[in-house]
């Protein structure tokens, strides 16, 4: 049965809202005005609290659908016929998605305060989202040998997020460097191997 037209229409906004809040708190990160997110969005304040009752309700579902959707994508391309093609494909996603949330992840820990160095247990639950989504996409990219065996999904990621941190604006680029480096070496003989003595 498809969705009543009162449902239908609420699910809109909340698409709304999120698109403006993602929009909104990019440019502006803590300080955004969730009065210029609802006004962005095309709807009336209360619209808004009645789906966000709080700016960090509001700030974890922009997240959420970040997430979400860089799971979905990496569970589409496991299918793909190029692993290693497929792998660098949803890296280049996920590059881009670090590289335009610098804000809005200043926003997400601005309401989410604790101990230095320990991520709020919401954001290690998306780390581990995306570890469980993009292991097999990096499995068969190591079974293709496409990709060193040596490395691992947690790993790949920490050396992306890092290097596109740094410089958001040369996020191809640190793509691109760090593939080089993950592709297989070939086996080199150790030194004075095969010489006689």
């Amino acid at each position: 049965m498809p969705p009543s037209p009162r449902r239908a229409d609420a699910a809109r906004n909340r698409q709304r809202l999120l698109t403006a809040a993602d929009t909104v708190l990019n440019g502006h990160g803590a300080g955004a005005s969730l009065d210029e997110i609802a006004r962005v969005a095309g709807v009336g304040n209360a619209t808004l609290y009645r789906h966000f009752p709080t700016r960090g309700r509001l700030i974890e579902a922009v997240y959420e659908q970040r997430i979400t959707e860089l799971c979905d994508k990496a569970r589409e391309l496991t299918v793909a016929p190029d692993p290693g093609t497929a792998l660098t494909a949803w890296l280049r996603a996920v590059a881009a998605h670090v590289a335009t949330s610098r804000l809005l992840r200043e926003a997400f820990l601005a309401d989410h305060p604790g101990p230095a160095g320990v991520e709020p247990p919401q954001a290690a639950a998306w780390h581990e989202a995306l570890f469980d989504a993009a292991a097999p996409l990096l499995a068969r990219a190591q079974d293709a040998e496409a990709v060193r065996p040596d490395i691992d999904i947690a790993e790949l990621l920490m050396f992306l997020t890092a290097a596109t941190q740094a410089a958001p604006q040369r996020a191809d680029r640190a793509l691109e460097v760090l593939m080089e480096g993950v592709l297989p070496r070939p086996v080199l003989p150790r030194p004075g191997a095969g010489t006689s003595g």
